[in-house]
């Protein structure tokens, strides 16, 4: 929770949200709505979605919705190549050798875009800052693939 609080301040009302627990796959439904509610309320201001990529397998075709509506949208995919989460439940639970929770080759980018949005992948910070920020610009929803390196998920 103190790193949060470090790397993620929250500083004004309606600004982070997120479920109290069992959030796989909820962000990037969540930022959708969340956008949309904005939209309704006059209010203009970019989304941001933080989001491992296992989680955001989990209900991909949101951004769907999001590129289609155009909303300011930033999605920063994390990409470590596995569902760290249920790595680390199959752990807890004793349960070793659970299949499919690893996820090599998976193209993020290339859905993301056959799901009508902007997608990049990068490579270094420098990178993503150039392509956050231009996303921050762009008229629709964006998706940026971040590498990082397998870790075991806290729970």
């Amino acid at each position: 929770m103190a790193q949060q609080v470090e790397w993620l301040p929250t500083v004004r009302t309606g600004s982070f949200f997120a479920t109290a627990s069992g959030g796989i796959g909820w962000g990037t439904p969540a930022a959708v709505g969340v956008a949309l509610g904005d939209r309704d309320s006059g209010i203009d201001r970019p989304v941001v979605g933080l989001i491992g990529d296992g989680s955001f397998q989990y209900s991909v075709q949101a951004i769907w919705t999001a590129a289609r509506h155009n909303l300011p949208i930033v999605y920063v995919v994390m990409r470590n190549h596995e569902y760290s989460i249920l790595k680390s439940f199959a752990v807890l639970e004793e349960t070793p050798g659970v299949p499919g929770l690893d996820l090599p080759g998976l193209d993020i980018a290339s859905v993301a875009r056959g799901f009508g949005c902007r997608a990049v992948d990068v490579e270094t910070t420098e990178d993503l800052e150039r392509e956050f920020k231009a996303a921050l610009a762009a008229d629709t929803t964006t998706v940026i693939v971040v590498p990082t390196q397998p870790q075991k998920a806290m729970l």
